[in-house]
């Protein structure tokens, strides 16, 4: 696949050494990237028209007075903020809608937004979960602007992505699919949830390699054709390996491989171009290998 990945270092100065989601993750994740020779494009500011579809107008605002005259703090007890995170914030938003002009133009089949911080916890007048703006609800969005009829997320973070779910909860023309440990943070994604174009697939503590592969070579490409997008986004948060030192859901690296091989042949039987952004994954090294183990896949997809 022809693949790129979009990155700028103001990502890194949104920052808390002490905090899980903290630069390090960023550097330790772009390792392969250099590697690899993959070409690294610098993202833009998102459209504050296009950021507001998603968020409110008032929590956008106080986003930009509470880094400018706050800093630092914290918006709830998970989520720190700086005097850059506004700007980090609203370049990750940024990087995801230039992620889909690229794909829309045809330049590239894949492109992968090495961004921070993450996204898919942030409600319209909330930042939660380490989550400012919601960055792949802005790509949805931007989707169907430039066309897509039918736009479908996977999320394969080991926390449910609330903030995407209830962004399209109404919206039948994107349809999202979420694999996450449950119970757990954020208490959302039960199967009660689900409607015609929302699927969650709650699993267990410790559910590991095996079940990981039956969903995602099953579940996830069955409801993939059924919908038959034009574009496919991911949260792509590398919580779920089993090293993660905040989560328990037991999959391996080979199971990680097998989740985003998956991900990437449903892809090119849909004819559907692919977009990633970065969410969880909170061991470093872990968080490396699966970068690797990720754009690897793209590469030989």
């Amino acid at each position: 696949m022809r693949s790129a990945v979009i990155y700028s270092d103001i990502f890194l100065k949104h920052d808390l050494p002490t905090h899980p989601e903290n630069a390090l993750r960023l550097k330790y994740f772009m390792e392969p990237v250099g590697e690899l020779q993959l070409p690294v494009i610098p993202p833009k500011q998102v459209s504050y028209e296009l950021l507001k579809t998603i968020h409110s107008e008032n929590y956008i605002q106080d986003v930009l007075i509470a880094c400018r005259e706050n800093a630092p703090g914290f918006f709830d007890p998970d989520t720190y903020y700086n005097s850059y995170t506004c700007n980090a914030a609203l370049t990750a938003a940024g990087a995801c809608e230039l992620g889909v002009e690229l794909l829309s133009s045809g330049e590239f089949e894949a492109v992968f937004c090495a961004v921070r911080p993450p996204g898919h916890h942030a409600e319209r007048d909330r930042a939660m979960g380490f989550c400012i703006f919601n960055n792949v609800a802005v790509a949805a969005v931007k989707a169907l602007s430039l066309g897509a009829k039918r736009v479908f997320i996977v999320d394969f973070d080991a926390h449910h992505g609330n903030g995407t779910q209830h962004a399209f909860y109404s919206t039948p023309e994107v349809f999202y699919f979420s694999t996450h440990q449950f119970p757990f943070y954020p208490g959302t994604g039960s199967e009660r949830e689900n409607n015609s174009h929302v699927l969650n697939v709650p699993l267990r503590e410790g559910s590991g390699d095996s079940t990981f592969k039956r969903v995602y070579s099953i579940t996830f490409r069955e409801a993939l054709r059924s919908f038959s997008p034009d574009v496919v986004l991911v949260s792509a948060g590398y919580d779920l390996h089993r090293d993660d030192p905040l989560t328990g859901l037991n999959v391996t690296d080979e199971g990680v491989r097998a989740v985003v091989e998956q991900v990437v042949e449903g892809a090119k039987e849909v004819g559907a171009p692919l977009l990633f952004t970065l969410e969880g994954g909170y061991n470093l090294n872990a968080l490396k290998r699966c970068s690797r183990i990720t754009f690897e896949t793209l590469l030989s997809g």
